[in-house]
């Protein structure tokens, strides 16, 4: 990444884009160092938190908030969706700077085009959003039942790969015996 930062040296913005936690094998991403890369080549850092919020860092905000408190002050523009752990069933989010959320809404094709969340959705995530503020224990009861789960499912001989985190990829090395698995779990 840093080679390619700095053959972007020329550009007007370089932007570093990264996943908070990635999907497919629950590592968290390594946000100070992807951090200090931007600061050292002057780029902006942009997360897209859809799978830590609700449930990752002290209050179930994000990784952001894990690794540099909130509000957050160093990571420029975190998205999110309304559609997993806080309740809703569409729809989505993003934060930044006044500044750069007014671009958004100027520039966004789909934004300026489409209808705009429907207001039960955006209360459930409000809600949601308040009950996680109000009571870490959520946040903490979801920690512990992941640790759980991992301990178990690794005592049971299974590879669990991925950082501590609620997506805990089971391992089982061959996509046969993968979708047979899936077949007993669905029958």
């Amino acid at each position: 990444m840093d080679q390619k930062l700095t053959e972007a040296q020329s550009c007007r913005t370089r932007l570093i884009v990264t996943d908070g936690v990635f999907s497919m094998d629950g590592n968290v991403a390594p946000l100070p160092q992807i951090c200090e890369l931007a600061d050292k080549h002057n780029a902006l850092v942009f997360v897209d938190e859809c799978h830590a919020t609700g449930f990752f860092g002290k209050t179930g905000r994000w990784v952001v908030e894990e690794f540099f408190g909130f509000p957050n002050t160093r990571v420029d523009i975190i998205n999110s969706t309304l559609g997993k752990a806080l309740g809703g069933a569409a729809g989505g989010y993003t934060t930044g700077s006044k500044e750069l959320v007014a671009l958004l809404r100027q520039r966004a094709r789909p934004y300026l085009f489409s209808n705009s969340l429907p207001p039960p959705v955006v209360a459930c995530a409000n809600k949601v959003m308040e009950l996680l503020l109000k009571d870490s224990s959520l946040v903490r009861d979801v920690q512990a039942n992941t640790s759980r789960f991992r301990t178990s499912m690794t005592d049971a001989g299974f590879i669990i790969a991925g950082d501590d985190h609620p997506i805990c990829p089971v391992m089982l090395g061959d996509a046969r015996l993968a979708a047979q698995f899936a077949d007993l779990m669905l029958g």
